[in-house]
């Protein structure tokens, strides 16, 4: 009892610690259960024993662990490795009169593959123009025919995982052909790629490939 009382003092001074802005920790406390499957106990456990650094992870509702990875107010960003395959990071975006969030949930089964969705304060999603690479947006230009079926190919199905950067206003797009290609077929497609990642930046209310 004592304890639970404890991590509620500790919540509620938390939840309004961040004057003037949309708090992280509060946006997380609220996130829906469908997109987070923590109660409010076992989250607000995580931000206390984050700061406390005493307990590495807790037990989540499906008898896996998540552990928090990065908390930030400064520069708006959150993420939680989910179990020892997933992630789901949060980033706080747009004005402060007017804010969003962005989600990023990346499963690795072992290629990594990320979604992002848009949400409201209230946690109401909306639809963004967020680019939907392809395998070309990875290839070195100049590229004869033959060479791009082949790196196409081999770059089919297409894994990509996102990560923010640059304090949340970039996102690191990398494509994560390597982890299922054989050595051979790795040697053949390395020197057809452009690179093995892209930047995505949200810069004057759009994503834009740099």
């Amino acid at each position: 009892m004592h304890k639970q009382i404890i991590l509620l003092i500790f919540s509620v001074v938390s939840l309004f610690s961040v004057s003037g802005q949309t708090s992280v920790e509060k946006l997380f406390q609220t996130m829906p259960t469908d997109l987070l499957w923590l109660d409010q106990s076992q989250r607000t456990e995580l931000f206390a024993y984050f700061k406390d650094k005493k307990v590495d992870s807790i037990q989540n509702s499906l008898s896996g662990y998540c552990k928090l990875i990065d908390y930030n107010e400064a520069t708006k960003h959150l993420l939680l490795k989910t179990s020892q395959k997933g992630s789901m990071e949060m980033q706080i975006l747009g004005s402060e009169s007017s804010p969003f969030i962005a989600v990023i949930f990346t499963a690795c089964a072992p290629a990594c593959q990320s979604h992002i969705n848009f949400y409201s304060p209230e946690w109401k999603q909306f639809t963004m123009d967020f680019p939907t690479l392809s395998a070309s947006d990875f290839l070195a230009n100049g590229l004869s025919e033959y060479d791009r079926s082949i790196a196409t190919q081999l770059l089919t199905p297409l894994f990509i995982s996102y990560a923010f950067t640059e304090q949340g206003s970039n996102i690191t797009a990398l494509c994560n052909v390597r982890q299922f290609l054989s050595d051979d077929d790795w040697k053949t497609l390395k020197p057809l790629l452009k690179s093995e990642q892209l930047s995505i930046k949200f810069e004057d209310g759009a994503w834009k490939i740099k």
